[in-house]
């Protein structure tokens, strides 16, 4: 019975999650599927969501402030945070609500800042976070992940010195949704399968947007044609970048499990035998009502305390991308490195900012980036812009309201330190690309 339940339900997380199915002429992953058919049949009411989140959001996080705790342990999960993070809820709910009802000042309501956040982006996440919570428990509590993580933990502690597991959270992430890769590896991380180590490795090596988004870009940028090169690209950058990150001193990130739990980690074998009988301990004990019970609890605590502070933070980076010249004048500096490796005056001036406005927005680069005819500058940016991983549209946020310990500061390095590790491997890639005539210059 073990055995039919693991098989079973791992079947269905498979299906959901990492099978592409077509549908109506499009193939894609079922979440996928699902999450497009609400959005196109439910927008309004999703929005409507939303206005309720920000609303609950902003009273409940001033309760919070004032009474400083609850004696009700969901309330407290809900409501109560730090100063600094429970006023960027409160203003990402204020915000949200300002674009929706059309009432606030214009720089907020322009539709490529707060516009874009609430009409767009907050709407998609909703439903990704709430469809993606709810299944994700068929891939990852009936014994898939210990079994996966048994069979390829040499392998993942070899390259990337992280346990087994967490295979689960990059393929998650390759072929669905990088914010459910983190929300995923936050949850493992409680759960005791990772240390703060191992969850910041993952969650900053593995937890890319998927291909879905990816073959958006490619299209804006003119390389549909060459999509399965440009998303090859960033799975190798984003793989030499996780190997070079496991290996570097984090001093601030412990290798310690969250308050003491140990999920007791892998198998000494690597046996087939000695996975399944892993995975059949887990299904064993598994019940799909609290389960799921759980999960409708943690689509809560993400709409309450990831939503808002997205918005906030998003509109913000926005704002600053579009109506400052902040990001040109810090990017300065990075346009006589750029001509040192070879590109002109002019293009340097565009990719220089390029490079460094994708920390408030994955998307910025590419826009920044489309008009220019060389198609190998085009490539280069528009991978780099996913290989940089962090952006605080969405898992900048996510990890710094995880469990796993960012702050603000912690992401800003990450996307540094990514930028400056996968910078000059896609250079590479792009002049053998461009030696091979695949891309023009």
């Amino acid at each position: 019975m073990a055995v039919f339940k693991f098989l079973f339900y791992s079947i269905l997380g498979v299906m959901a999650f990492l099978a592409p199915i077509t549908i109506g002429g499009e193939s894609s992953i079922l979440m996928a599927h699902i999450k497009a058919l609400i959005i196109d049949g439910y927008i309004e009411q999703i929005r409507g969501l939303v206005v309720v989140v920000s609303v609950v959001t902003i009273i409940g996080t001033i309760i919070g402030f004032v009474k400083k705790d609850f004696k009700n342990q969901y309330l407290k999960e809900f409501f109560v945070c730090g100063p600094i993070n429970g006023l960027a809820r409160i203003l990402g709910g204020i915000f949200f609500l300002m674009v929706h009802y059309g009432v606030g000042p214009s720089i907020i309501l322009d539709p490529n800042t707060g516009g874009m956040m609430a009409t767009d982006l907050l709407p998609s996440l909703m439903v990704t976070f709430c469809v993606g919570v709810m299944l994700m428990p068929f891939l990852t509590a009936f014994g898939l992940v210990e079994f996966i993580g048994v069979l390829i933990a040499p392998f993942m502690r070899k390259v990337f010195k992280v346990p087994g597991y967490a295979a689960i959270d990059a393929i998650a992430s390759f072929l669905g949704d990088g914010t459910i890769g983190i929300v995923v590896t936050d949850e493992q991380y409680q759960k005791g399968y990772y240390t703060q180590r191992e969850a910041v490795t993952i969650a900053t090596s593995f937890s890319i947007v998927g291909i879905s988004f990816a073959a958006v870009v490619a299209d804006l940028l003119r390389l549909s044609d060459r999509f399965v090169i440009f998303y090859a690209t960033i799975a190798f950058s984003t793989i030499i970048a996780g190997m070079i990150i496991a290996r570097l001193p984090l001093k601030k990130f412990k290798d310690e499990y969250y308050m003491g739990k140990n999920f007791a980690g892998e198998e000494a074998s690597t046996s087939f035998y000695s996975a399944i009988k892993k995975a059949t301990e887990v299904a064993s004990k598994a019940n799909l009502v609290s389960i799921l019970m759980d999960s409708v609890k943690k689509v809560g605590i993400l709409y309450i305390t990831f939503i808002p502070v997205i918005m906030f933070m998003g509109t913000l980076g926005l704002v600053i991308a579009e109506h400052t010249s902040i990001f040109k004048i810090i990017s300065m500096p990075l346009i006589p490195i750029l001509r040192v490796f070879g590109f002109s005056k002019e293009v340097s001036a565009v990719m220089a900012p390029a490079m460094i406005v994708g920390f408030s927005d994955m998307y910025l680069p590419s826009l920044l980036i489309e008009s220019v005819p060389s198609e190998m500058t085009r490539f280069l940016i528009g991978t780099l812009s996913f290989a940089q991983l962090i952006f605080l549209s969405e898992t900048g946020m996510i990890l710094v309201s995880s469990k796993i310990g960012f702050n603000f500061w912690d992401t800003l390095k990450f996307f540094i330190l990514r930028t400056v590790i996968t910078f000059p491997v896609i250079y590479i890639i792009v002049k053998i690309l461009y030696s091979m005539g695949i891309l023009m210059n």
